[in-house]
């Protein structure tokens, strides 16, 4: 099992160049940032997006950048000390208590991709509570649709493994995801006016179902998450191997592809 540290590692080296980084420029695409003021990010991570703020920032601003591992606020705070910023704070935080004062930023930005679907809207009302009338709520996700291609593969390695009594289970894995329609209701359930959303198709391409199956992004963020409705270890062994073969055997000579909907939902505090 690895050391929360060397998961922080990986997730900088690896996980932010190969899909952080392209949630995080839909934030500066679509969102309007504050020419002043303050800013917090929740679920801040290795401190890219954060980072990028206090820059636009400069001294008209500050901004709070929060997550709840103490290892990849580390790598934040070394990345923010050598671009010597002055205006940016990391707090090692819950992203659904933060703790910090009632209505205290004019943008709140938040990363729900890698939290499970029944803790992002108490993370949303944790964001629209630190927000001040009339600014701005920024919550980027992943939305219906997303890893479906691994959900056939899952579904059909339960069938070769005659573990088809758990094939509820995938639908259920399927529909964790929220629509973009149920993912607006939710920002207009915690208050929000002027709800929109903005979403991007990402696909991406692995060389084998081994290198899919051991990325960090796979392997630290869903795979367990995917396999934990089995039984024991035995089976969830079984099904993954039987995974990679449906995988390869369809790939034949060419690259896996897997895609997700990567959503940015963006509303108006009241």
């Amino acid at each position: 099992m690895r050391s929360n540290k060397e998961l922080a590692y990986r997730y900088d080296l690896y996980v932010v160049p190969y899909w952080r980084d392209s949630f995080d420029q839909m934030v500066m695409k679509h969102v309007e940032i504050p020419r002043r003021g303050s800013i917090l990010h929740v679920n801040c991570a290795t401190g890219g997006l954060a980072i990028e703020l206090a820059t636009s920032l400069g001294s008209r601003g500050d901004v709070v950048a929060t997550d709840a591992q103490a290892e990849r606020l580390a790598l934040a705070l070394a990345k923010a000390a050598v671009k010597k910023l002055s205006n940016i704070f990391f707090l090692e935080k819950n992203p659904t208590d933060l703790g910090l004062e009632d209505d205290a930023f004019d943008l709140v930005v938040g990363d729900a991709v890698l939290m499970r679907s029944e803790d992002i809207e108490g993370m949303l009302a944790e964001m629209v509570r630190l927000t001040e009338i009339d600014a701005t709520v920024a919550l980027f996700m992943l939305t219906h649709g997303s890893f479906g291609e691994v959900f056939s593969w899952l579904w059909e390695a339960l069938h070769h493994c005659q573990l088809d009594g758990y094939t509820p289970q995938v639908e259920a894995l399927i529909n964790e995801h929220q629509t973009t329609t149920q993912a607006q209701e939710m920002l207009r359930r915690q208050g929000l006016s002027h709800v929109h959303s903005f979403t991007e198709r990402r696909e991406m391409d692995f060389a084998s179902a081994q290198e899919l199956l051991e990325s960090p992004l796979i392997e630290d963020y869903f795979l367990d998450h995917w396999l934990d409705f089995l039984p024991d270890v035995v089976a969830r062994q079984q099904v993954r191997g039987k995974m990679a073969e449906i995988i390869d055997r369809e790939r034949k000579e060419e690259y896996v592809e897997i895609s997700v909907k990567a959503s940015l939902l963006v509303g108006r505090s009241q």
